[in-house]
């Protein structure tokens, strides 16, 4: 969220074109809680793009393949099919998160600060550390790193999590030196956020995708922690606004969930007034199946998988939600 007192700059604001020459020459240095940087990435918008990821989330979604990114605080992931059983992390953390007991390793995660003193000393790589602060600078940095494949490609940087909202001036800071090195970019969001937040940072995206769980309200509760019309009125305000990226409205397909032919005739009429408020700008909708990837990573964090038991949709599920967002004029995309 943006700091109390933080100014949104628009694009012409020359305060905010001074602050981003300091932050260049190290002077003001902007800083973002970072998990992964994805190389190579081309299921995060348009050809082959770098991918950061922040960490920190407002939504709890059942299905969520990335649970490392749902803190907003540094952790560790545990592979305990690594571990040598040298215990040199026991010695290294001050605070008594890594033990041995009776002769087992006990790990007591609530009272882990964040500071990696057991990762740095795990040469076996039984621990991960998840996070680390990175300022704008080192981020885009390695960003450019591929720009010849994004030019051969068509394709740039996203900026995914977790939720980028949650780190606005960061994210914002961001996409505005991306922008200005002559990188495409492409803003991932699930949209619960502020308003001035949201609109800051659209108007630095080339790109919005703008994920949509669920239409009904009750219904997006009980599958993210929280209801959707803040999501909803973000989005329509969203479609009118002047100077955005492009929209791409991407929707997780869940068996179980959020696959009722109910709740895909509600998304056709959503995408179509939107449209139509946008002055008939066409909404890409992408149909992301459910997959069981992320799977592994809640093991390693010790959590539960929600949906445990839960398969990929069918094909033929997939083509019936296709026809019926068809009917409202619409061009969704499978995977």
């Amino acid at each position: 969220m943006l700091s109390a007192g933080y100014r949104v700059p628009s694009a012409e604001n020359s305060v905010f074109s001074t602050r981003y020459k300091q932050q260049c020459r190290g002077e003001t240095m902007v800083q973002g809680l970072v998990f992964n940087v994805q190389r190579y990435s081309i299921h995060d918008g348009p050809g082959i793009r770098t991918t950061v990821f922040v960490k920190g989330c407002p939504l709890r979604c059942l299905w969520c393949h990335n649970p490392e990114a749902m803190s907003g605080r540094i952790e560790f992931g545990y592979f305990p099919e690594r571990c040598i059983a040298c215990y040199d992390c026991t010695r290294a953390c001050p605070n008594g998160v890594h033990a041995v007991e009776d002769g087992r390793r006990v790990v007591r995660r609530d009272r882990c600060q964040g500071d990696g003193h057991c990762t740095d000393v795990c040469y076996a790589e039984a621990l991960e550390r998840l996070g680390r602060w990175m300022t704008v600078e080192e981020a885009v940095a390695q960003a450019e790193r591929d720009r010849p494949f994004y030019e051969a490609s068509g394709g740039g940087v996203t900026i995914s999590g977790g939720e980028p909202l949650r780190q606005a001036e960061f994210t914002l800071a961001f996409l505005g030196l991306c922008r200005e090195r002559g990188l495409h970019t492409t803003l991932d969001t699930c949209g619960y956020a502020s308003w001035s937040a949201l609109e800051a940072v659209a108007t630095r995206a080339d790109l919005i995708l703008f994920d949509v769980k669920h239409l009904d309200s009750a219904t997006h509760r009980a599958l993210t922690g929280v209801p959707n019309e803040l999501i909803l009125e973000n989005l329509r305000r969203l479609a009118t606004l002047e100077g955005r990226g492009r929209i791409t409205v991407r929707v997780p397909f869940i068996p179980g969930c959020n696959d009722q032919l109910a709740n895909v005739h509600a998304l056709g009429q959503l995408v179509e007034s939107l449209q139509r408020s946008a002055g008939g700008e066409v909404f890409p909708v992408d149909l992301l199946p459910y997959h069981e990837l992320g799977l592994s990573k809640y093991r390693k964090l010790d959590r539960p998988y929600p949906l445990d038991g839960t398969r990929p949709p069918q094909p033929a599920q997939l083509r019936e939600a296709g026809a019926i967002l068809r009917e409202y004029g619409l061009s969704p995309r499978i995977g």
